[in-house]
């Protein structure tokens, strides 16, 4: 389910939490969180790391709007949040890569 569920964070988490064949990717999370007052980057992906856990989050860039492609500043804001939440360098890796390897393998 793209972009945490975006507007639909809720919803994308109780879809998830019901069917353990979804998982969620985390492009554009710091975009849509800004219409969300209540909700921070670390809201996010504390909530989604309850509800799914580290091996059903895939990173995401960002790349739809110009330039395309590698968005640096996207994946330093979640690194840096998930290294505040304490999650571990393995875990990180499954989410930077190793889920999306895994399941496109």
């Amino acid at each position: 389910m793209g972009t945490l569920g975006a507007g639909l964070f809720r919803e994308a988490l109780m879809a998830a939490s019901a069917a353990p064949n979804i998982l969620l990717d985390t492009s554009s999370s710091n975009s849509w969180i800004k219409m969300h007052a209540s909700l921070t980057l670390r809201d996010v992906f504390a909530r989604a790391l309850d509800v799914v856990g580290p091996g059903r989050l895939l990173f995401g860039t960002d790349s739809s709007f110009f330039p395309r492609g590698w968005q640096k500043g996207v994946f330093d804001d979640q690194r840096r949040v998930l290294a505040e939440l304490g999650v571990s360098a393995e875990d990180q890796a499954k989410i930077f890569g190793g889920n999306f390897d895994h399941v496109f393998s």
